[in-house]
């Protein structure tokens, strides 16, 4: 098993998708978590908002289907639920992908803004001002 979890970005929030989540508890079948998550969804909101995500069925057949992405508590809560085996290991890639993120937000340079266009603008400003300044008469 991999030591780390993969994190998606939904509505700006860092979160883990249900079937790995699966995965790395070892779901036979990675589709039935979402059985537990529908069934505690209520408990789940109690960390935030569960962000679900309908997909249409594909174009050789099956059903819709709802898949979940996970924030901190939530796959935690999950993986606690779920009782497996893998639950420890598991609790401890979330905790350690999480905190992995937010050292690497804290650690990014400050976002510099891009001088050379402000100083064209500001250019073609002044050049817009001489001109009308050149024909206006004096007082």
């Amino acid at each position: 098993m991999t030591n780390s979890v993969t994190l998606h970005t939904v509505d700006a929030e860092p979160r883990i998708h249900d079937l790995e989540l699966a995965r790395r508890l070892g779901y036979g079948r990675p589709a039935k978590i979402r059985d537990l998550i529908k069934s505690k969804a209520d408990e789940l909101a109690r960390y935030g908002i569960l962000s679900a995500l309908e997909k249409a069925p594909e174009a050789t057949g099956g059903r819709p289907t709802t898949e979940f992405f996970l924030n901190e508590g939530q796959a935690i809560r999950i993986a606690t639920l779920a009782d497996m085996v893998e639950t420890p290991e598991v609790c401890e890639m979330v905790i350690k992908a999480y905190i992995e993120h937010r050292h690497s937000r804290i650690a990014a340079p400050a976002q510099t803004p891009d001088l050379a266009t402000i100083l064209s603008i500001l250019q073609q400003v002044a050049e817009t001002l001489a001109l009308l300044t050149k024909h206006m008469a004096p007082r």
